[in-house]
């Protein structure tokens, strides 16, 4: 790691609750959706806050696995939220839980410096998630038409456009990190901020008794 580089302040690690999410299922699938996966919990946490469109973008091609959306008069802002499973599908100190989802975050910042017409165009695009001959809507929150709308919004060029990155990693213990994990997440951090002034979030869980 680079000298000016601080490892990521174990403070910063959001907690959620995962009781009875299957840590070692990562995606939710399509219809049935697998309702004890990290996805299938993540969105329907994000359900309860006043996101205008929440996403489900996963599969090769993806942005990120989940994608929010939030307009105001001035800005639209974008989280990309990357997940990943536990190895074992429990809480460890385990670094190698964190090398893969930290390079996605990586890779999805240069959606940062794309027109954001070509973000809402991949958008429309995958409005339906397809696998093995079933089909559902991408959209667990907001329509097409929302989708639409802001498409001509972002064709005018008038909003600022505001992205923030979520790694989403049950497995790591928020009170019982280890300095390797905090080191990568550090670079990762660090990496966001000065090629794109995009900003980390990072969602775990308590501790390794969760």
């Amino acid at each position: 790691m680079p000298e000016d580089t601080e490892p990521y302040q174990k403070e910063k690690i959001i907690v959620w609750d995962w009781s009875g999410v299957n840590l070692h299922h990562e995606s939710q699938g399509i219809e049935p959706k697998i309702t004890d996966s990290i996805q299938y919990h993540c969105i329907e946490r994000l359900k309860a806050e006043d996101y205008d469109i929440i996403y489900d973008d996963d599969y090769s091609g993806e942005i990120a696995d989940i994608i929010t959306i939030k307009k105001t008069d001035e800005k639209f802002s974008i989280q990309l939220y990357h997940l990943k499973y536990a190895k074992g599908g429990r809480v460890s100190r385990e670094v190698e839980n964190l090398y893969e989802v930290c390079g996605q975050a990586q890779k999805s910042i240069h959606w940062r410096f794309k027109e954001c017409t070509e973000f809402f165009e991949h958008l429309l695009k995958r409005k339906t998630k397809s696998r093995n001959g079933k089909q559902c809507s991408r959209l667990a929150k907001g329509s097409e038409q929302d989708l639409l709308g802001f498409y001509s919004l972002a064709k005018r060029n008038e909003l600022k456009v505001e992205f923030e990155i979520f790694i989403v990693q049950p497995s790591i213990p928020k009170m019982e990190a280890t300095q390797e994990q905090l080191t990568l997440l550090g670079v990762t951090e660090n990496y966001l901020m000065e090629k794109a002034r995009v900003k980390l979030a990072v969602i775990g869980s308590k501790n390794m008794s969760n």
